[in-house]
């Protein structure tokens, strides 16, 4: 992981950063010297100083198609226009809906032929509104214009299916397509997936010709494993800490370790630029409810040697950091959960320039998923569910 060195250096260079730092210090944000990059060390008591606070306020709800439902979101996305793509891994669709939630079109659908998926990651827009749509299972993106029209596939190269998804400002600034590729070293040098401890995120880049497919300097992140003795394998530990990421919107990266409160941005050339931190969060402890989330698969499978494996080496504490996201108008989103705050409740605003803007309350009759989200300048969507269990997608606005 990166270590902060001289701010100066760095702002020497870069010009944009020296803008940051002044504004910086006008505001009363701590800056530490380093070389390199800058560190923000902001306070949660700093909320709302510089601006008038924000809040939440639902809008819209949309629960399905006409005479349907939705199955299983993972992904949700927007146009220029405000129209709303919904991604059902159920069905392998993608539902639009125009700004006020009136249905437009059903894209896609499980299969082989042209515009159908197999395995969709989620919806990209790209210039002029069209949508591309990658395939973990058939390597390929399918481009669809404005209107629904299936306009052709690209040949989607070297990314594998672990982990890769598309986000918010897939679409770099060129108009090339933007994703992640996992890998799992130790797996492909032995072949031996009982121990993937060790996993490297890159970001790949797809020109809109689709003719040449960048890899670029990865993330590296060693996930805590434990020994299970009932399996006799190393496995992943419950709310161990994970390397939340995200693709920005200005060639570049931001990402956390979720066990601390520390944000990285980052080129896509590989060089940290920024490290902001929030002082003032103390994490959650494991309670009882954790556990009975990780006796849940259980239920329907009993294996108590392997269960209680599971239990004995939950850590005292859960990660800090849910979730990170960007809205492509230079505001970075946290999705905290601390000893305060659970998960889902709130979500903390940054500009990128790593500066902390407040925090603002979900509200009480919205029940999000903090990984299933877009966002825009002026609002937030997400998938979320009822007291039933029944998904939908919300949409939040910003009232500033």
């Amino acid at each position: 992981m990166p270590h902060p060195t001289s701010a100066h250096a760095r702002l020497t260079r870069c010009p944009p950063l020296a803008t940051a730092l002044a504004t910086l210090l006008a505001t009363g944000v701590m800056l530490r010297e380093a070389a390199a990059q800058v560190l923000v060390e902001n306070a949660l008591e700093s909320a709302w100083k510089t601006t008038a606070e924000w809040t939440f306020e639902e809008d819209l709800r949309i629960s399905g198609p006409p005479g349907g439902y939705l199955g299983m979101v993972v992904a949700v996305a927007a146009d220029s226009r405000d129209n709303i793509y919904i991604l059902d891994y159920v069905t392998q669709e993608i539902h639009v809906f125009d700004p006020e939630g009136e249905f437009l079109r059903t894209l896609g659908g499980q299969g082989d032929g042209p515009g159908e998926f197999r395995d969709a990651l989620g919806p990209a827009i790209a210039a002029g509104d069209t949508l591309w749509v990658a395939d973990q299972r058939a390597p390929r993106y399918s481009i669809f214009g404005p209107d629904g029209t299936f306009i052709g596939t690209r040949v989607r190269r070297g990314a594998s299916s672990g982990g890769a998804r598309t986000e918010r400002c897939t679409i770099a600034r060129d108009g090339s397509y933007m994703e992640w590729w996992t890998r799992y070293p130790k797996e492909e040098k032995s072949g031996d997936m009982s121990d993937i401890d060790l996993l490297h995120f890159h970001p790949i880049r797809v020109l809109p010709d689709g003719a040449k497919q960048d890899t670029l300097p990865y993330l590296e992140f060693t996930q805590q494993m434990a020994d299970m003795p009932s399996v006799g394998v190393r496995r992943p530990v419950y709310f161990g800490p994970e390397l939340r990421r995200v693709l920005g919107c200005n060639d570049d990266i931001w990402f956390a370790l979720s066990g601390e409160y520390r944000l990285y941005g980052r080129s896509l050339e590989g060089d940290t630029t920024l490290i902001a931190t929030l002082d003032g969060v103390t994490p959650a402890d494991i309670d009882e409810a954790d556990r009975d989330e990780v006796r849940a698969p259980f239920e329907r499978r009993p294996n108590p040697a392997l269960m209680a494996d599971y239990l004995r080496t939950l850590p005292e504490k859960k990660p800090v950091i849910v979730n990170i996201f960007v809205d492509g108008a230079g505001q970075v989103f946290v999705v905290p959960e601390t000893s305060r705050v659970d998960a889902g409740t709130a979500i903390d605003a940054f500009r990128d320039d790593g500066f902390f803007v407040g925090r603002m309350a979900v509200p009480k009759s919205v029940r999000i998923d903090p990984g299933t989200v877009y966002a825009t300048e002026d609002y937030l969507l997400f998938a979320g569910e009822d007291d039933a269990g029944a998904p939908y997608v919300t949409r939040l606005r910003i009232r500033r």
